[in-house]
């Protein structure tokens, strides 16, 4: 597929209302007659004549189409079916009661419910004793702390502080029907970044010559002549200290520096402070002028009220937090960004950091690495604090009072920062939209004329070594 060079501003015109004969079809699911009438819109007949700023709207609007088609491909009963081969007992109530508990992320369409093409390993993973139980009645739940977690826990309350050294893995690659040797190819990997909590930053080895960037999303960059079977290749190292923070409200002085001021403002078309989020944000923390109680209030409300849930990919919704706080549902990021848009409404400064939950071998296990994001806020004296509700959120449905007080807070130093800014743009600039505009974490290709989709390359992350470190 060949693809039409994209303007990075024009994320921001997400925001833009969309005319009536477009949000019905879309709506509806009927996503092929968006495209249809995107091209009558656009023709040369149709009055009004659109203004520039429309027509990159619908251009981008045509973009969204042809992912959300791609991205809802299950229909109801092939999701049921997908159940009875595991779940031999499994029926379409069952599926109902999955849909009911909040984690699958769905469409409905004319000719019926469609699901995220993840949503069956998401339900599994998310909804496990429900579906224990259908195999055995008798099945009962068991407490399960995440022991990695409440070990790094333990460590730093008593020594203040854990650090970890990692060595890291990366690749990258056209799939097979996407290899064009004697092209030009160009490849963006994550690259640990330059933060507070990272340091010993090395690379090790690399497949192809890389130009290693500074900017806020931070990468390994290679150009080259592609051959067949090329991949991008590169190992990488560095250490992550986490420092342990024992908060009190009655510490907190409410200054915020000039240099943190601008993490309060929106970002179009996500951190976008819509009436209802202000509402949200104002019920929140009615009573109380404490930046910390503010932002615990809003923690609260995103742990208890956001299911975890895998979603259709990030460059496929209009607004994320808006989602997150109206379904009730999504996963880490959109998890964060809720939390970010409702502390900077409430006048609590808030960024991204994202990259990489980092597993160390445990228990027999060789370890492993995963796409993960998760929230800094700002709160005197204390400086910059971490929240990750994802991981909160989960310790608190399976009952871990502990964990979940944790992450509003403090972090684990199992992480690989490689972003320290959302949306911002990748250096140097990708000629195509990005498979993730806001975000980079496994990787990016594209050739002079094509970008190739997820679906197009084949990418992973290996875990070589992780060490404490005194």
């Amino acid at each position: 597929m060949k693809n039409t060079p994209f303007n990075y501003d024009d994320l921001a015109l997400l925001t833009v209302e969309l005319p009536d004969s477009i949000k019905n079809l879309r709506y509806s699911g009927r996503f092929d007659h968006v495209l249809c009438e995107i091209d009558r819109l656009l023709s040369d007949n149709t009055h009004p004549n659109f203004e520039p700023i429309m027509v990159r709207r619908l251009e981008l609007e045509r973009f969204l189409a042809v992912g959300l088609a791609h991205d809802y491909q299950v229909p109801f009963e092939d999701m049921v079916e997908n159940f009875r081969e595991k779940y031999p007992n499994f029926t379409e109530k069952n599926l109902v009661d999955l849909v009911n508990s909040g984690h699958a992320d769905f469409m409905v369409k004319t000719d019926g419910i469609y699901f995220e093409n993840a949503a069956y390993s998401n339900l599994r993973e998310c909804c496990g004793n429900y579906l224990a139980k259908l195999e055995n009645p008798d099945f009962v739940s068991s407490p399960n702390p995440n022991g990695e977690q409440h070990e790094a826990m333990a460590y730093m309350r008593e020594h203040g502080r854990s650090s970890w050294r990692y060595r890291i893995r990366e690749w990258i690659e056209p799939d097979e029907q996407h290899e064009r040797p004697g092209e030009t190819v160009r490849i963006w990997l994550p690259f640990p970044a330059i933060t507070p909590e990272q340091s010993g930053i090395r690379l090790i080895e690399s497949s192809h010559p890389v130009y290693i960037t500074d900017g806020p999303i931070r990468t390994a960059y290679a150009e080259f002549e592609y051959h067949a079977g090329d991949r991008l290749e590169i190992t990488l190292e560095f250490t992550n200290t986490a420092v342990y923070h024992d908060l009190h409200e009655e510490d907190v002085t409410g200054e915020i520096p000039a240099e943190v001021l601008p993490y309060l403002a929106e970002v179009e078309p996500h951190i976008v402070f819509t009436p209802y989020l202000k509402k949200l944000a104002a019920y929140l923390t009615e009573g109380t002028d404490n930046p910390l109680v503010k932002a615990r209030r809003i923690y609260d409300y995103v742990t208890s009220h956001v299911k975890y849930s895998y979603t259709r990919e990030y460059r496929l919704f209009d607004n994320i937090p808006m989602y997150a706080a109206v379904n009730g549902r999504g996963d880490c990021g959109v998890q964060a960004l809720l939390f970010i848009t409702l502390c900077r409404i409430a006048g609590v400064p808030a960024r991204w950091q994202s990259g990489n939950a980092v597993h160390p071998p445990r228990n027999g296990n060789s370890g492993r690495v995963g796409s993960h994001d998760w929230a800094l806020f700002y709160i005197a004296p204390y400086g910059w604090l971490y929240c990750d509700p994802s991981y909160g959120g989960g310790a608190k449905r399976r009952g871990d009072t502990e964990a979940w007080n944790w992450y509003f807070g403090n972090l684990d130093p199992h992480r690989y920062v490689c972003c320290t800014e959302f949306q911002r743009q990748l250096d140097p600039a990708k000629t195509f939209m990005r498979l993730d505009p806001y975000d980079n974490q496994s990787g990016e290709i594209e050739y002079s004329d094509e970008c190739l989709s997820y679906s197009d390359v084949n990418c992973s992350k290996k875990l070589l070594e992780a060490e404490q470190l005194p």
